[in-house]
C-alpha cells in the first residue's frame, strides 16, 4: 500500500514538472513576443516621426523679404491677413518659411518626400505658380476676391497647412503696367538667390538688434 501511493505520487510529481516546463515555456514565448512587438512599434513611431513635418505658423515672405502673411497655431497676423495681386499680373516672389513651437523661424524640408501644394476656392480669380522648391507666384486671373490654402504634402496626405488665406485680385493691368514682369530663368536659381538674400536680410536684423 506505501508502495503504490510513492508510485502514484511520482507520477504526480512528473505531471506537475511537465505542465511546469511548459507554462515557463509559453511565458518565455509571450514575453519574447511583446518585446520585440514594442521594439517593433518604437522604430516604426521612430520612423513616422522622422518623416513627419511638423510647423506651428507659416511666415509668407514677399521678394524683398517684408513679410507678407504669418500665422502661428492658426491665428494670423491681422495687420497682414490679405494678399492682393492685379488681375492679368503676377505677384513677385513668395517665398515660404515655418515657425516652430517657440515661434522661431525653421526651414522647408530638404527630402523629396514633402513639398508645397495649394487648394484654390475659385479658380477662376486666382491661379498659383510654382517657384522653386518652396516658393511660388500668385497670378491675378479677374477681379475678385477668394481664398488659398497652402500644405505641406507629404505622400497621400498633408503634414501641415495654413487656414484659408484670403487673396483680393485687383483691377486688370495691361502687361506692361503690371508691378511685377515675369522673367523667364531658372526656378531653382532663383529660389537659391532668394535664400541668400534673406540670410543677408536675417544678419542686418541680427545687427540690428546688437545696437
Amino acid at each position: 500500500m506505501y508502495t503504490k501511493a510513492v508510485h502514484y505520487d511520482g507520477r504526480l510529481n512528473e505531471r506537475n514538472m511537465k505542465l511546469i516546463q511548459t507554462l515557463s515555456f509559453a511565458i518565455f514565448g509571450i514575453i519574447l513576443s511583446v518585446f520585440f512587438a514594442a521594439c517593433g512599434d518604437s522604430n516604426s513611431a521612430s520612423t513616422d516621426q522622422h518623416e513627419h513635418f511638423e510647423a506651428e505658423g507659416w511666415n509668407l515672405y514677399w521678394g524683398d523679404w517684408q513679410l507678407a502673411y504669418s500665422v502661428y497655431r492658426g491665428k494670423a497676423d491681422s495687420s497682414i491677413e490679405v494678399m492682393h495681386v492685379n488681375a492679368n499680373c503676377m505677384s513677385e516672389h513668395i517665398h515660404v518659411k515655418f515657425l516652430d513651437d517657440n515661434k522661431k523661424e525653421v526651414e522647408p524640408p530638404t527630402d523629396d518626400e514633402h513639398s508645397l501644394a495649394w487648394e484654390i476656392a475659385d479658380e477662376k480669380i486666382l491661379d498659383v505658380h510654382s517657384c522653386g522648391s518652396w516658393g511660388f507666384h500668385l497670378k491675378g486671373v479677374k477681379e475678385g476676391e477668394t481664398t488659398l490654402i497652402l500644405k505641406v504634402n507629404h505622400h497621400d496626405h498633408a503634414d501641415a497647412r495654413t487656414p484659408a488665406i484670403r487673396v483680393v485680385v485687383d483691377k486688370a493691368l495691361d502687361a506692361e503696367e503690371c508691378p511685377f514682369h515675369e522673367h523667364h530663368h531658372d526656378d531653382d536659381d532663383e529660389d537659391e538667390d532668394h535664400d541668400h538674400d534673406h540670410e543677408h536680410h536675417d544678419h542686418e536684423h541680427e545687427h540690428e538688434h546688437e545696437d
